[in-house]
């Protein structure tokens, strides 16, 4: 039986940027149902993976990398690959998806966001690859069982909506993940580990005391998706480079892209790392037409200021950056003197 329905199969194979817009736009525009997190995710891992790594590392039979044609520059993505892998994904879930029979709630439990973080976690790779690059995405962890601090929360949360749940979504810091749930939203659950030794935070709440009031958890004011911010939270999470110094352009200009078509459906409005994100990708190659990457830079302080009381640290960063960048020292001191107010907050 087929995973997915006929508006999608028929846009593979995907062989060319548009051909990616094309299958975004269809989930984002999809009445009937949410953004398809698992398949968005795989199919911009894939790409990613072909174009800035030779070879995904592998950890022996669970560790298969398939083969991906490229022609000219993007390789052509296939429908069997992609359902092998989603599959794939499902396959894992399996063990909580017999449990769920016992169950008719259509809000997931502390204890089923803990078993699906205990299963992606248990299946990682035990090596110090963490801080390494291109380990965000379910493409990273189906082929090469490895993922970073974001891909592990992320996997949990597709995971959940596979399982059928629609109230377990991000919660993003601007240097850590976690995940809210529940019918009002108001539950909070660590589902990965920031630093050494967070291993053992998995599965308890963010508690409201002075942990929680501090950078690490911007003071108790995150970026808390909704299924269409998650898909921003994917696109965001996209890296082009290749090296220190070097970045694949074709990665960056179906990031650059993506983030426009988010931008315009306004999933960006309250997400100011991915406003900064986009405000990046236009300093380096500007789109015709389009608000400039100050302005972007300037969207993205007012996003924080208005959305999250000014709690966030990073439009300020980007904003001096693009000033020192340009030699207008007092505007750039400036910027880093307002991100050095909300550490202080």
């Amino acid at each position: 039986m087929t995973e997915f329905c006929d508006d999608v199969i028929k846009l593979f194979p995907l062989r060319t940027i548009q051909d990616v817009i094309k299958l975004f736009r269809q989930q984002l525009n999809n009445r009937d149902d949410d953004p398809d997190l698992t398949l968005l995710s795989i199919v911009t891992g894939l790409i990613e993976h072909s174009l800035t790594t030779k070879v995904l590392e592998s950890s022996g039979p669970a560790g298969v990398q398939p083969h991906i044609e490229v022609i000219s520059n993007f390789p052509v993505i296939k429908y069997d690959v992609i359902e092998a892998l989603y599959k794939k994904f499902k396959a894992v879930l399996a063990p909580i998806e017999k449990l769920l029979v016992k169950t008719d709630s259509k809000f997931a439990s502390r204890e089923i966001i803990k078993k699906v973080s205990d299963i992606i976690w248990n299946s990682l790779l035990r090596s110090s690859y963490k801080d390494r690059a291109h380990l965000q995405s379910l493409y990273s962890y189906l082929c090469g069982n490895k993922l970073d601090c974001f891909g592990v929360a992320f996997a949990v949360v597709a995971g959940c909506q596979m399982l059928g749940f629609r109230d377990v979504h991000l919660a993003i810091s601007e240097d850590h993940v976690w995940v809210v749930f529940g019918k009002t939203g108001d539950e909070t659950i660590e589902v990965t580990w920031h630093g050494k030794g967070a291993e053992d935070k998995r599965g308890q709440s963010v508690a409201p005391g002075v942990e929680s009031q501090t950078w690490l958890y911007v003071a108790g004011h995150p970026v808390v998706c909704n299924r269409y911010m998650e898909v921003a939270a994917i696109v965001s999470a996209i890296n082009p480079s290749l090296t220190a110094t070097s970045a694949c352009l074709e990665v960056a200009d179906l990031q650059q892209q993506l983030l426009w078509q988010l931008y315009d459906m306004g999933h960006l409005k309250k997400y100011p790392m991915a406003l900064g994100c986009l405000g990046e990708l236009e300093e380096v190659s500007p789109t015709a037409g389009r608000r400039s990457c100050e302005d972007l830079y300037n969207e993205s302080v007012r996003s924080a200021q208005i959305c999250y009381k000014n709690h966030h640290v990073y439009p300020y960063t980007y904003q001096g950056g693009f000033y020192y960048r340009r030699n207008k020292y007092r505007e750039a001191f400036a910027s880093w003197a307002d991100s050095s107010d909300v550490i202080r907050l």
